[in-house]
């Protein structure tokens, strides 16, 4: 979606942008809004999970299950030795970034993440359904 394109699903329109350089007109900022974006796809017998986390190491990522719900968060950090630079301008920062999902009675044993290229990768196998035996009583 073009940055202009109107749309009431989009967290971050501003109708001054193009016109305004400074941030007075604009709305709040909310710090990492676009940051854990996800795809879900749906395959036979599971669900993957597809998050952008660029830039981000293994240990900067950590995956929880807890009572059905899966929970993924990032968090970086900064370095000590920033305050001695003479920065310009700063832009990055140090942050902490959650999403969760319910995937049900899934154990931990088999959902599988891996990190590859900037992106997070988790498969999560899908619930068996129960069989209910249906059983039909005779009335006398």
């Amino acid at each position: 979606m073009a940055k202009n394109d109107l749309s009431i699903f989009r967290n971050d329109f501003d109708l001054f942008d193009p016109f305004f350089e400074d941030d007075f007109f604009r709305g709040p900022k909310r710090p990492h809004q676009d940051f854990l974006k996800c795809d879900v796809i749906e395959n036979d017998k599971d669900y993957e999970l597809i998050m952008d986390v660029p830039g981000l190491k293994k240990e900067n990522v950590h995956i929880d299950l807890e009572d059905g719900n899966l929970t993924i968060s990032v968090e970086t950090v900064t370095e000590n030795d920033e305050e001695k630079k003479n920065y310009v301008r700063k832009e990055r920062h140090a942050f902490k970034s959650e999403r969760s999902f319910y995937v049900g009675n899934v154990k931990e044993a088999d959902i599988k993440a891996k990190l590859e290229n900037g992106e997070l990768h988790i498969t999560i196998p899908k619930e068996e359904e129960e069989v209910v035996n249906k059983k039909t009583i005779e009335i006398e």
